[in-house]
């Protein structure tokens, strides 16, 4: 669990990418989750231009068969609106995104295939690795509290008759974090300041006034100073930052990248991490380069895997 000086924050974010994440003292699953939020804030500054020039995109696409210059983006926010220029209905394209040998065009075809194999935030895959990430952390608290004695309400117990509310309202105050606190909120994420922000407007503000102080737990670290944020080093969240894939001869056996039963095995990797269990594969480009973009480290095994 780390927290990081605001200066070193800002230097990190603007020099990171994917190709450079061994080059950073840090644990790699925080400097993805850091690359991740840049992503997703460029996507979020960007994507109103990118709707607004659908036609120029579509244009280009079927002249060339490429994405114009100017159309920089993750694969797989890219190929979805592509798609959307072209005239595919929301059903379809989620159906090709799932499926991509369902496309009868051969270059928009292996286009959503890379876009699935190579997009580690907007994929498939990613998608369900990021509410992995989550549920894995609303349960280490859930067991801590409950492993203490601690009675709460839950989110979900809460929704039925309150508005927003936090992952955990406390029966009782507790001491975390040197304060006393009435409800915990769990972020599967590094907090910066401009992700703080956005939630602070959202939810904690509204948390703080209805139910007084509380602590919100960033798995992967926040930036030092942050009003409420803590680390959680308190509940054990070394799991969370415990991601190791393992390449094996007598590993899982994954097959061709292009094929939808791929996409179902990576998928199930993902539930073996979720349940604390190795992974465990045998040596495959497309598998260890998309462990390794959600920040897995890939190491070398000679243990089987009861897959």
């Amino acid at each position: 669990m780390l927290k990081m000086e605001l200066r070193e924050f800002i230097r990190l974010r603007r020099m990171i990418n994917l190709r450079n994440l061994d080059k950073f003292n840090y644990p790699k699953p925080v400097l993805t989750s850091i690359l991740t939020q840049k992503i997703v804030d460029k996507v979020k500054a960007r994507h109103p231009t990118y709707v607004e020039r659908l036609n120029e995109i579509a244009e280009h696409w079927r002249e060339k068969k490429k994405f114009p210059s100017w159309f920089v983006a993750p694969p797989m926010i890219k190929v979805k609106l592509l798609m959307k220029a072209l005239g595919f209905t929301k059903s379809e394209i989620r159906r090709f995104i799932e499926d991509p040998n369902l496309i009868e065009d051969d270059d928009l075809r292996r286009l959503v295939w890379r876009a699935n194999l190579k997009d580690f935030v907007y994929s498939p895959i990613a998608t369900k690795f990021h509410q992995i990430k989550g549920k894995m952390g609303e349960e280490i608290i859930k067991n801590w509290l409950e492993n203490f004695g601690i009675d709460f309400s839950s989110e979900d117990e809460l929704r039925r008759n309150e508005g927003k509310t936090p992952d955990f309202l406390l029966e009782k105050p507790i001491k975390l974090d040197g304060y006393e606190v009435y409800w915990i909120e769990s972020k599967a994420m590094f907090g910066d300041p401009n992700v703080h922000s956005q939630y602070w407007r959202r939810q904690y503000y509204e948390y703080l006034r209805r139910f007084g102080r509380g602590v919100v737990i960033y798995w992967f670290g926040h930036v030092n100073g942050l009003f409420l944020a803590t680390t959680g080093y308190e509940f054990g969240g070394d799991r969370l930052l415990n991601m190791k894939a393992y390449l094996s001869d007598d590993g899982v056996e994954l097959g061709d990248a292009f094929s939808r039963k791929f996409i179902e095995h990576m998928m199930r990797l993902l539930d073996l991490f979720y349940r604390g269990e190795r992974i465990v594969i045998k040596p495959n480009r497309w598998a260890a380069s998309i462990l390794s973009r959600l920040g897995f480290e890939i190491l070398t095994d000679d243990e089987p895997s009861d897959f």
